[in-house]
């Protein structure tokens, strides 16, 4: 008999993993787990409507049913360099759209392309690219993050000299800075980031756009650029007490845990904000000794940032495991100081009122004031674009969105002839899968404004559209009726 239940996957002893960095929450299908919850798909591909790198994930997930994981992974590297990175992080809003949501769970597609990338530890042999012969073209990578690095791999293997400049000494961008190493282990960055420099890309670590080298340069030198800085510019409250020394950015801590050092964050924690870079930032304070943090949004549970998916309830539900305190429907209006330190933090209840047509919006009660002792507090909420590094000469002509975005046409090209842009600095969806695909997109582009074309191997071009469009909507609207 046809068994139709999701194969349940382990959790690691919450009380054991907060104690971690080296454990991962999730722990990883076993083969035999793999291939029964990979028989569990019909292969109806409506999954792929909802990725926005387009992968053909009813083709990877009946190699894996079948017991052939490295034909998954060949699979998920025609539009993704990163299967084991996506395989723990991904938003998988494939999952929430799939048709086998109500009968018995949707299939698990996040772990399974976890499982078959874990079973090897060299791509090299697996996929057996090509080595290209240099065709003359040099093209410019700012930023070393997920989109930055699709980039270089797809524009490397088709013979392009590829030169990429990070600013920090790591390559890696949110996924190094920003997710925490429990959820993202470094030997599994390591792993990925170090097969696509061996294709042949020139790194260039702790170089920065504008101070260590111009802008202008790099275009002079480069028949190309594509852009994917990421938003580095934190966004802070403003709230009175804020430049007290144990108030602190996500951004800036997440960055700094990312790196080794250890923040003394005392007992109490508080993050303002209520999206992932909140969960992580609550859990790395956990893992850093505090025993009692608090999550402040102030905003209602459902409307916090990424709801409704299966991934922002996957996420809640870990930091609730993890004994995470979250606080709904309130504004923190001071930060209270003694001496160069916050020591309270006061706080109105909110209500939240609708108006005709629009959004609940929180508004604070102010005739009552509520306070809590805190040692350290942080910040999760929001960052922005700098792009000062071009300077004014190409800001000028550089066309932007009113939210600060670059516009770009359909290949990825921003007003600036030659220069592309993507990532987290150019789409709204701000996520790693959305970030592949601006590279997947630029990559096309960018050889076509090379004039290249009839020169690559286009079995090795990542496939921008598979079948169906992609539509981030229809998995939210498919999720939220299913939680209703």
């Amino acid at each position: 008999m046809l068994n139709f239940e999701r194969v349940k996957i382990a959790h690691e002893d919450p009380q054991k993993r907060v104690k971690s960095f080296q454990l991962e929450p999730v722990k990883e299908y076993s083969d035999s787990e793999a291939v029964a919850e990979s028989s569990r798909c019909i292969g109806c591909n409506i999954c792929t409507q909802a990725c926005p790198a387009s992968l053909d994930i009813g083709g990877y997930i009946n190699s894996t049913a079948v017991g052939d994981p490295a034909q998954t992974v060949r699979i998920v590297f025609e539009n993704l360099p990163f299967p084991a990175i996506i395989g723990r992080v991904c938003t998988h809003l494939c999952e929430d759209i799939c048709v086998m949501y109500d009968t018995g769970g949707p299939i698990a597609i996040r772990h399974i392309k976890r499982y078959a990338a874990d079973k090897f530890s060299d791509y090299g042999q697996l996929l057996n690219l090509p080595r290209k012969k240099f065709i003359g073209k040099k093209v410019a990578v700012i930023g070393g993050g997920p989109s930055g690095l699709t980039a270089a791999f797809y524009l490397s293997i088709q013979g392009i000299k590829v030169t990429l400049y990070e600013k920090l000494p790591a390559l890696g961008g949110f996924m190094k800075t920003g997710i925490p190493r429990y959820r993202l282990p470094q030997e599994v960055l390591d792993k990925e980031i170090g097969f696509i420099i061996s294709q042949g890309v020139d790194v260039r670590l702790n170089t920065e756009i504008g101070k260590d080298v111009s802008f202008d340069d790099i275009m002079k030198s480069h028949d190309a650029v594509y852009i994917s800085v990421g938003n580095q510019k934190p966004h802070m409250t403003g709230t009175p007490g804020s430049d007290a020394e144990n108030v602190i950015h996500a951004t800036e801590f997440l960055r700094r845990v990312s790196f080794g050092e250890i923040i003394d964050v005392g007992k109490s924690v508080v993050v303002i904000g209520g999206g992932f870079t909140a969960n992580d930032s609550s859990r790395t304070s956990m893992r850093l000794g505090a025993k009692n943090v608090y999550i402040m949004y102030r905003r209602r549970e459902i409307d916090r940032p990424g709801y409704p998916s299966m991934n922002a309830d996957e996420e809640m539900e870990e930091s609730i495991e993890e004994m995470v305190n979250y606080v709904w429907e309130v504004t923190p209006f001071e930060y209270v100081k003694e001496g160069n330190r916050a020591v309270k933090l006061r706080y109105w209840q909110n209500e939240m009122v609708t108006e005709k047509g629009g959004r609940a919006k929180p508004v604070p009660i102010k005739d009552k004031v509520h306070e809590i002792d805190v040692d350290y507090i942080i910040e999760a909420t929001g960052q922005e674009t700098d792009y000062s590094f071009m300077g004014d000469e190409y800001l000028r002509n550089l066309r932007l969105t009113p939210q600060g975005q670059p516009i770009t046409n359909e290949a990825g090209m921003t007003s600036l002839k030659g220069v592309f842009s993507g990532g987290d600095s150019t789409n709204a969806s701000r996520d790693l899968i959305s970030a592949v695909r601006d590279a997947d997109k630029a990559v096309n582009g960018i050889l076509s404004y090379l004039n290249v074309m009839d020169q690559v191997n286009e079995d090795r071009l990542p496939i921008l559209d598979r079948w169906k469009k992609f539509s981030p909507t229809s998995a939210k609207m498919a999720y939220a009726e299913r939680s209703r």
